[in-house]
């Protein structure tokens, strides 16, 4: 070993550092009060109001981009809401879920566990996950709040038969007709403003939610929520408002949410001996871009990175990645490399919509001409050929060998004929 790694642990730690209370700084953190969210707060609270009240408002759909407090406001309501009802001895409570990377099995249990409910997490179905839910409910006069977060990041697997978020959203909105009476009300809270196109008509038609929209936030408001955030976390006279600005400004021009926002402010930080500096986030933004990315494209599978590779080298070489370029792409590097190709099904229903959940690409449809049906259009979120050298390199390493497939003879040509 080269390092002494107790000399590494005990200089980290007597290392000094402008940051006096760090917690404020990570994506756990929830503040007792969300700025420039008034409004939105108010109509939850309002909402939630009138359920208590005996009222069936409807269910709830809370959307907008990444990053402007949709998850932290429905958890600052949570609070007061069950703070409320404990006081005042109704019997109700705000159950919160997040779907991310749960299957649907999984989302049911956690809800299940969330009421107090013993249900094993492996072992049984959802059949008997829903059955015990339905009896549950049957037995409580309560009145049960859902809430399921990043509800279109649910997981499929080989084993569900229909679409996980659409199954989720039509049993949780039909389980008054399991009740034979008022069933829960649900909240769903989504990046995506067009989650309501992505499930069935039958569903929408049950689930008919209000909604409700969190915008961006603009330059002023950014800076404002930084400053806050750089007041609480850092040491005073620590750092210059001037420099809190400088970070608002690039996460705006760079099109990165607050959250971005927030490890570029720790990493400037850790790196500053006594005063943050416009250089110092420089170097954070740097450190955090390659860092994030990086762990993101490492938690792929082979599969995954030879897509992502695919949807880079089309757009690299000015090829628009449509659904059956880019199947051409995947398949070719797989033969390459001697893995068995999945089918182009498998591709676009299970491996892009998982690449797609990441931040990593984005699809939309396209219309093929007349009576020629639709195709997916992908465009890829990060700089192609920082993607394709990272997912090269990534690669390499698992295979023990040198992954080049821009070297292969098809992709030659193919640059070649673009570039003519």
């Amino acid at each position: 070993m080269k390092f002494n790694l107790k000399e590494i642990l005990r200089d980290e730690m007597q290392k000094k550092t402008i940051i006096i209370n760090p917690g404020v700084l990570t994506e756990s953190y929830v503040p007792d009060y969300l700025l420039f969210r008034d409004e939105e707060v108010a109509q939850i609270t309002r909402h939630l109001g009138r359920y208590l009240s005996g009222i069936q408002p409807g269910n709830l759909l809370i959307h907008g981009p990444p990053g402007t407090g949709k998850t932290h406001a429905i958890k600052i309501v949570a609070k007061s809401y069950n703070e409320f009802v404990n006081e005042t001895g109704i019997n109700s409570k705000i159950i919160y879920i997040n779907c991310k990377d749960k299957t649907y099995y999984q989302t049911l249990v956690a809800l299940l566990h969330g009421l107090g409910v013993e249900f094993p997490e492996r072992g049984l179905g959802v059949s008997e996950a829903v059955e015990a839910l339905t009896l549950y409910l049957k037995e409580s006069n309560g009145r049960h709040v859902f809430v399921f977060d990043e509800i279109d990041k649910l997981k499929r697997t080989y084993r569900d038969k229909e679409e996980p978020m659409n199954a989720l959203i039509y049993r949780m909105s039909r389980l008054d007709e399991l009740l034979d009476k008022e069933g829960p009300l649900i909240i769903m809270i989504s990046n995506k403003s067009n989650i309501i196109e992505k499930i069935e008509h039958a569903t929408r038609a049950k689930f008919t939610p209000q909604t409700i929209y969190f915008r961006e936030y603009n330059i002023e408001e950014l800076y404002q929520i930084l400053l806050d955030r750089a007041e609480r976390a850092l040491a005073p006279g620590s750092f210059t408002t001037e420099a809190i600005a400088y970070l608002a400004d690039l996460v705006k021009k760079n099109e990165r949410d607050l959250r971005w926002g927030f490890r570029v402010l720790i990493e400037a930080a850790l790196r500053a001996h006594d005063k943050l500096t416009t250089e110092l986030i420089d170097e954070a933004v740097n450190v955090v871009d390659n860092d994030m990315l990086s762990q993101v494209v490492h938690s792929l599978s082979n599969h995954q990175l030879i897509v992502l590779w695919a949807v880079a080298f089309l757009e690299n070489v000015k090829i628009l990645p449509v659904t059956g370029e880019l199947y051409h792409v995947y398949k070719l590097v797989c033969e390459e490399v001697g893995l068995k190709p999945r089918s182009m099904r498998h591709v676009m229903h299970y491996i892009t919509p998982k690449i797609e959940s990441m931040g990593l690409i984005t699809s939309r449809e396209k219309g093929q001409g007349r009576g020629r049906g639709k195709t997916l259009v992908f465009h890829l979120e990060e700089n192609p050929e920082k993607i394709l050298k990272l997912v090269e390199s990534v690669l390499s390493e698992r295979m023990h060998k040198e992954f080049k497939p821009e070297e292969i003879p098809e992709f030659i040509q193919i640059s070649f004929q673009r570039r003519r």
